[in-house]
């Protein structure tokens, strides 16, 4: 069961770099059309603001899943390292706020696309929808992820408190 839900987010993960990275290239090739075009053959890109945008926030909404996965997001230490067991469930806490974060990105965000549906952008005159997808599908992502680390932190919590260990 480990091995088919570690292939699981690695896939997941694989997938997010796939889109983030394409997002990311995407995004530097419209702007440099753009730039390129504007400055040298003074030919305007109407379309390339939004189509840039949606690309940024793509790359950075699965960039985010990515860092969840690796907790390689802010964090404020407030107790020193060697209080292993006050640290283990603030790490939890933390885990649960998430829980709650991801949840509204996936609900309201689900919202905020169905909403795009209606509403088409200015200058490509495609439903808003397109720009808004990563929300709801990333925050999916990033709750699978955040399962992982919980499921992970109570594993260490029990282990520091098991072992009997009283430096808190």
């Amino acid at each position: 069961m480990k091995d088919t839900i570690k292939a699981i987010s690695d896939g997941i993960e694989l997938l997010c770099k796939f889109i983030g990275g394409f997002a990311v290239f995407s995004f530097v090739c419209v702007i440099s059309l753009q730039v390129i075009l504007r400055n040298m053959l003074r030919i305007p890109l109407i379309w390339a603001n939004d189509i840039s945008v949606v690309f940024f926030v793509w790359a950075v909404f699965f960039g985010s899943a990515i860092a969840v996965r690796h907790r390689k997001h802010f964090v404020l230490e407030f107790v020193p390292e060697k209080y292993k067991k006050i640290n283990c469930v603030l790490d939890i806490i933390g885990t649960l706020s998430g829980f709650v974060f991801f949840s509204f990105l996936v609900i309201y965000g689900y919202d905020f696309t169905i909403m795009g549906l209606r509403r088409l952008s200015t200058s490509l005159n495609i439903p808003q929808a397109y720009f808004f997808a990563c929300i709801p599908i990333s925050g999916i992502f990033m709750l699978w992820f955040n399962t992982g680390i919980f499921i992970s932190d109570v594993k260490r919590l029990i282990t520091l408190c098991k072992g009997g260990e009283h430096n808190e």
